[in-house]
């Protein structure tokens, strides 16, 4: 990595156990400003857990993880001060159904207190045109597709300005047609320069995109390096075996 890169989340010794469930056994990664790390890996690998707990979703159960400088394990840290600056985009959208896409996406910038509820509504217009939805600000979500919904739940996310973004598999929950247009909006900002994690099975997302791509079985990180390293010259027996069965 460059001199000049700025460290966004440092992740040492990781683990995490659910009861005597190990799903994360020992974790190691920095990641950078400015780099798109994608996470590949076989259903149960720990992928979507290493993510919860880069913003403390899921308790760690040792290790660290330093995200813009705050330990994330550490007692003392404001979770919700660091969590203002991680956005984050599940698999299942989590929209508030019983508010239109406005009342969405104003809803935790008034509310952390940062912002007038005209200038979260003006922020907000102008995300919703970056999605391409500024026509459906009054919809509420049962009246927009799966791919509508997810790109609503990209623009709260960048609602809070954040400098990272964590994607937990956004397109996994789509039907395939709309996969491209939410795929869309993700390569849009990792070209303005967006800090992103993103958990995918999106293998042509991940060559095009990705600076770095991460490779996670049986909750350990098997193999990391360049797109180009990872998928289309994989060195180990458990990321060859992957990506034959996904390619």
């Amino acid at each position: 990595m460059a001199e000049n890169k700025n460290l966004k989340i440092h992740v040492s010794h990781l683990k995490k156990s659910f009861g005597s469930l190990e799903v994360l056994k020992d974790i190691n990664t920095d990641i950078y400003e400015g780099e798109v790390v994608v996470v590949l890996g076989p259903s149960g690998s720990g992928k979507s857990t290493f993510l919860r707990c880069l913003n403390r979703l899921e308790d760690i159960t040792s290790g660290e993880v330093i995200v813009n400088g705050s330990n994330m394990s550490d007692k003392k840290t404001d979770l919700n001060k660091v969590r203002e600056n991680v956005g984050m985009v599940f698999q299942h959208f989590n929209l508030f159904n019983n508010l239109d896409v406005m009342g969405n996406m104003i809803l935790a910038p008034v509310d952390t207190k940062k912002a007038t509820k005209a200038e979260a509504k003006e922020n907000a217009i102008k995300l919703l045109e970056r999605v391409g939805l500024q026509d459906k600000i009054k919809a509420y979500p049962s009246q927009l597709s799966g791919g509508q919904k997810q790109r609503v739940a990209i623009a709260r996310a960048l609602a809070m300005n954040p400098d990272i973004l964590l994607f937990d598999e956004p397109t996994s929950a789509l039907d395939p047609e709309m996969v491209g247009e939410v795929l869309a909006v993700m390569k849009q900002l990792a070209a303005d320069g967006m800090t992103m994690v993103v958990v995918t099975h999106e293998i042509g997302f991940a060559k095009e995109v990705a600076s770095r791509v991460i490779f996670m079985e049986g909750g350990y990180i098997v193999e990391e390096g360049t797109p180009d390293e990872v998928i289309n010259h994989p060195k180990e027996a458990r990321t060859i075996d992957f990506l034959s069965k996904v390619l």
